[in-house]
C-alpha cells in the first residue's frame, strides 16, 4: 500500500468532519460509507446505505470533481471508488494555501486558486469565462426597451445581480467564503490578459498541474497499470519468473509510475502567448504588466488568448508544490525563532533559490535499495544536490539590514568599522552604502550561522568559483520529527524521559542494567519511566528468553527507541487532537446559532451595533474569540502534522 495513503479510523473521522464541514451532509454521508467499508462500487455503495442510487450519485460527483474519491476499474467493467486520504486531509489548509499564493504572486493568482480548491478541477476556458461571462447577445436584445430605454442585466464576477451564480464544470460557487473567492476576486482581476499570466506563471512555478485520467487511479489500479505498461513494452505482456528479471521489471514499474507522474506537473509550452519569466523575483505581484516591469514580464504586443487546445486543458492544484512551500515557511520560522529574523529572511532567499528545483518534499517511489556483492547491477544514480550561493542572495537581499542579527566583532571586522567600550559600533553601518564584496562576506556570515546550528540548516558542499552551500533537506526533515517528538515526550515525563529517548537512541536496544549505566540511575527509577513510556508507544520493549522457560528471572528485557513507530504514534494523537478542537467548534458554534443567522442576514450585516442588542453583540464577539483561539491551535496541529508526515518519507530503523 501506498505510505502516503494508509487509513487510520482517526484520519477516517477527521476527514468526514472537513468533508461535511465543507461540502455539505449528503457527500459526507457517502464518504462515510468509504471510509467505513473501503473500496466500493456504486451496487456496494446502494447495499451499505439508507440513501438511494440517486442520492449516493450525487455525492460521489461532488467526491469525485473535488478529488477526494478514486474511481477506477482496470480490470471490470464496474467502478471502484476509493477514499484519497491526502487530498481529505488537505481540506484544512484551503485557506492557507490562498495566503501562500498571494504572498507569493499576488492576489490575481490567490483568486484563482481559491476556485481550483473550491471545486477541484476545471478548464481553463471555464474558469475564464467565470472571472470574465461572456456576453449573451439573447439576454441583451431582451434587455433592450423600446427606442433603447430599456437597460441591460449586469454581472459581477459572473453572477447576476440576482445572485445566480455560474457555474464551472456543474459545480457553483458558494462552499468556500463568497466574500474572499466570489465578488471580491474580480476586483484583483481586472482583464483576460491579467488572468492568462496569472494560469501561465502558476503553471510554470509548478502550482497548478494538468488533469490527466490517471490521477483518478487509486494507488494499487496505478501500480497495475504501470506493471501491465511494462510487461507489454518489454516482456510480451508475461511475468518473467527469474529472480534477477522480477527485480527488473520492478525498478520499470517504479521507473514507469515516477514518469507518468513527472509528466503531470510539466509545464506546457504556450504558443500563442510569447511572455517570459526573466528571474524568480516576485516581489510586485499586483501590478499592471509593462515592458520589462518589476515583475519581470514582457509582453508579446499581440493577441494575449490561449489557443483552443490550450482552452480546453483541465487543471488542478498541485498538491506536492504546496507541501514545499509549507516546508519553507516553517524552515523559516523555526530560523527567526533560533537565529533571528535577519538570518531568516537570508534563509528564506535561500529557499526560494531552489524551491524552482524542488518538485516534491519525498520521493514516494524510490528504487530499491541496490545489493554491493552483484556486481551486475546498476549504479544508483546521483542523490539531487539543491546549491546555493552568497551570490544568489545577494542579489536578493538589497532591501534589508544584513548586518542586523551578526556578531558585532564580525560586523566590525568585515565593514572595518570600531567599536566603543560596550562592544557597540561607534559609527552606524549605513546597508545602502556597502560594497558589493562587504555584502557578500555579511551574507556568508549568517550562512555560517545556519550552517553552526545543531539543524545544520545549510551544509558547504564545494568552491566552484564561489563558495556553494547545500541543503539537505531529508537530514532537516529528520531532525524535525525528532525534535517533535523530544518536545512532546519532555511534556509528558519532563525529568527522565527525555534523557532515557537520548540515551536508546544514541545506545540502541538495551537491557535494564545497560541503561542504568548509561543513565547513570538506579533499576527502580528507571522502571517506572520506561513504563510509562512504552504504554504512550514512544519506546519499545521486548523478551528474550535465556532458558526453554519462559520466566521473568530467566529472561533478558529489550528497550528501544524506533523513530518511526515513535512518529506514527504522535500522529495519531494529533489527528485525535484535531477532531476534539474541530468537535469544540462545532459545540461553540451550536451555542450562539441564533446570534448567528441573525447576523448572517444581507439586511444585518455590516450594521450588527444597529440591529443586534447588547447580549447579541457581546455573544457574537465572545464567538469570534473563541472561534479565532481554537481555529489558530488546529492550524498549529496542522504545522505538526506537516512535519511528521508531509517533509520525509518513512524512516529505516537501524
Amino acid at each position: 500500500m501506498s505510505y502516503t495513503q494508509r487509513e487510520t479510523p482517526v484520519l477516517a473521522e477527521l476527514c468526514s468532519f472537513l468533508v461535511q464541514d465543507i461540502y455539505g451532509e449528503l457527500a459526507s454521508r457517502v464518504y462515510s460509507i468509504l471510509a467505513r467499508y473501503g473500496r466500493q462500487n456504486l451496487h456496494q455503495l446502494v447495499k451499505a446505505s439508507y440513501l438511494n442510487r440517486r442520492q449516493i450519485t450525487l455525492g460521489l460527483v461532488t467526491l469525485v470533481q473535488s478529488h477526494l474519491v478514486f474511481h477506477s476499474s482496470p480490470v471490470s467493467a464496474v467502478t471502484a471508488y476509493e477514499i484519497d486520504w491526502q487530498q481529505s486531509y488537505a481540506l484544512v489548509r484551503f485557506g492557507r494555501v490562498v495566503k501562500m499564493v498571494e504572498d507569493r504572486f499576488g492576489k490575481n493568482a490567490s483568486a484563482i486558486v481559491g476556485n481550483l480548491l473550491e471545486h477541484g478541477h476545471t478548464r481553463i476556458g471555464d474558469l475564464k469565462n467565470a472571472f470574465f461571462p461572456p456576453q449573451d447577445p439573447i439576454e441583451d436584445s431582451e434587455d433592450e426597451g423600446v427606442n433603447g430605454a430599456g437597460t441591460k442585466r449586469k454581472r459581477t464576477n459572473g453572477t447576476h445581480v440576482n445572485g445566480t451564480d455560474t457555474k464551472v464544470n456543474g459545480m457553483s460557487n458558494g462552499s468556500l467564503d463568497e466574500a474572499d473567492h466570489g465578488a471580491g476576486d474580480k476586483l484583483y482581476l481586472k482583464t483576460v490578459d491579467e488572468f492568462y499570466d496569472a494560469i501561465q506563471l502558476l503553471m510554470q512555478q509548478g502550482w497548478i498541474m494538468r488533469v490527466d485520467e490517471t490521477q483518478y487511479l487509486s494507488p494499487g489500479d496505478f501500480d497495475q497499470v504501470a506493471l501491465t505498461q511494462v510487461l507489454d513494452a518489454r516482456w510480451n505482456g508475461q511475468m518473467p519468473s527469474g529472480t534477477k528479471d522480477k527485480g527488473i521489471v520492478a525498478r520499470e514499474v517504479l521507473a514507469q509510475k515516477r514518469s507518468t507522474r513527472d509528466a503531470w506537473a510539466e509545464p506546457p509550452q504556450f504558443a500563442t502567448r510569447k511572455r517570459k519569466v526573466n528571474n524568480r523575483d516576485h516581489e510586485q505581484p499586483n501590478k499592471r504588466l509593462k515592458v520589462n516591469g518589476a515583475n519581470g514580464w514582457a509582453s508579446s504586443g499581440g493577441d494575449g488568448d490561449f489557443s483552443a487546445a490550450e482552452e480546453q486543458m483541465p487543471i488542478r492544484i498541485n498538491r506536492e508544490k504546496i507541501a514545499v512551500a509549507m516546508r519553507t515557511e516553517q524552515l523559516v520560522r523555526l530560523v527567526e525563532q533560533r537565529l533571528g529574523p535577519t538570518t531568516a529572511r537570508i534563509y528564506q532567499i535561500m529557499l526560494r533559490c531552489v524551491e524552482s528545483q524542488v518538485r516534491r518534499c519525498f520521493e514516494e517511489w524510490p528504487d530499491p535499495p541496490i545489493d554491493s556483492k552483484k556486481k551486475d547491477d546498476e549504479p544508483p544514480s546521483p542523490p539531487c544536490l539543491y546549491l546555493v550561493t552568497a551570490h544568489d542572495v545577494e542579489k536578493q537581499s538589497k532591501d534589508f539590514d544584513i548586518c542586523e542579527g551578526l556578531d558585532p566583532h564580525a560586523v566590525s571586522k568585515i565593514t572595518g568599522r570600531s567599536l566603543d567600550k560596550s562592544y557597540k559600533m561607534e559609527d552606524p553601518v549605513d546597508p545602502i552604502d556597502l560594497g558589493h564584496h562587504e555584502r557578500l562576506q555579511l551574507i556568508h556570515a549568517h550562512i555560517e550561522n545556519l550552517a553552526r546550528d545543531p539543524f545544520h540548516f545549510a551544509t558547504w558542499h564545494s568552491r566552484a568559483g564561489h563558495s556553494q552551500w547545500q541543503i539537505e533537506f531529508e537530514d532537516i526533515a529528520k531532525s524535525l520529527i525528532q525534535h517533535e517528538i523530544e518536545n512532546t515526550v519532555s511534556a509528558k515525563k519532563p525529568q527522565l524521559g527525555l534523557k532515557l529517548i537520548r540515551a536508546l537512541k544514541k545506545k540502541g536496544r538495551l537491557d535494564e542494567r545497560q541503561i542504568g549505566i548509561a543513565m547513570m540511575m538506579t533499576a527502580p527509577d528507571i522502571r517506572a519511566v520506561v513504563n510509562d513510556l512504552a504504554v504512550q508507544g514512544f519506546i519499545q520493549t521486548q523478551e528474550v528468553p535465556k532458558v526453554d522457560r519462559r520466566e521473568a528471572k530467566h529472561s533478558i528485557h529489550l528497550v528501544w527507541y524506533d523513530r518511526q513507530r515513535a512518529r506514527e504514534k504522535l500522529l495519531h494523537d494529533t489527528y485525535k487532537g484535531m477532531i476534539r478542537i474541530i468537535q469544540r467548534i462545532a459545540f461553540e458554534k451550536e451555542k450562539v446559532q441564533a446570534v448567528l443567522e441573525k447576523a448572517e442576514r444581507t439586511d444585518v450585516r455590516g450594521n450588527e451595533s444597529r440591529f443586534l442588542g447588547r447580549d447579541e453583540l457581546d455573544m457574537l464577539n465572545s464567538w469570534k474569540e473563541v472561534e479565532e483561539r481554537l481555529l489558530l491551535q488546529l492550524f498549529r496541529e496542522d504545522d505538526l502534522v506537516a512535519v511528521l508526515r508531509d517533509f520525509c518519507g518513512p524512516l529505516v530503523s537501524a
